[in-house]
């Protein structure tokens, strides 16, 4: 009887030991998915995922065929299609320029496969303001021509000094959330408005489609002065 006893004792104490290992372990488990979580799910992590999917070399020329057999209008150099489609090709090449930021990146865009046909020439920053808000800050170039085609040859940009560009206000900054895989990327409502007119510019990343659309609008009327396939998405697929 006394051995019958001392083995129901044995046998419970073991599965109260197993089971007390079990949800230690549980526990153990769940914190660390939890400091994961927490990790990745930061400004400062966001930040280093966008600086790793931006750099590239995008076009939305599958985008421009699809619109084109729909029968809609694209918006050539030579001013047909006027306020349709634009076809655009974008390089995006990470730079290290303490000097100017943390997290730099060059832009250089042109328009239907023509290298001078500038669209858009940036330096653009990202940082964490105080709020733990991400900010990208877009820098036009004083000399518009200097650095022209630097994304051929990315080497001309180590010259690159920061008293050659000139950052937009604060107030046309592009305020980034996450949704999902998307980076949303916008201006703040009506806030980049100079004299009368407003501009807006957004965008979209995610690891391998960079999209945007921008307007300029009249301030007092939110009447469009500017913008092309009524300021639906650009959709541009990475290619390189």
């Amino acid at each position: 009887m006394i051995a019958i006893r001392s083995n129901i004792v044995y046998i419970l104490v073991l599965f109260v030991c197993i089971t007390s290992c079990k949800e230690e372990k549980k526990t153990e488990h769940t914190e660390e998915v939890e400091r994961t979580e927490k990790s990745v799910d930061t400004p400062e992590a966001y930040v280093a995922e966008i600086m790793k999917f931006w750099p590239g070399t995008y076009n939305n020329d599958k985008q421009i065929t699809k619109v084109k057999n729909a029968g809609e209008d694209v918006w050539l150099l030579d001013d047909t299609g006027k306020d349709g489609w634009l076809q655009i090709q974008s390089h995006y090449i990470k730079l290290d320029k303490p000097n100017i930021g943390r997290n730099v990146l060059y832009v250089e865009e042109y328009r239907d496969h023509q290298p001078d046909s500038i669209y858009r020439q940036r330096i653009y920053t990202l940082d964490i303001d105080s709020t733990e808000t991400i900010r990208v800050k877009m820098w036009p170039f004083k000399d518009k021509k200097k650095y022209v085609g630097a994304w051929k040859n990315p080497q001309i940009l180590d010259e690159l000094t920061a008293e050659e560009i000139s950052a937009y206000p604060d107030i046309c900054d592009l305020i980034v959330s996450k949704e999902g895989d998307v980076y949303n990327m916008n201006m703040n409502g009506k806030d980049c408005a100079f004299g009368d007119k407003v501009f807006n510019y957004q965008v979209k990343l995610s690891k391998d489609v960079f999209s945007y659309r921008d307007k300029i609008t009249t301030l007092s009327t939110g009447e469009v002065i500017s913008t092309a396939a009524d300021y639906q998405y650009h959709h541009l697929d990475r290619i390189q």
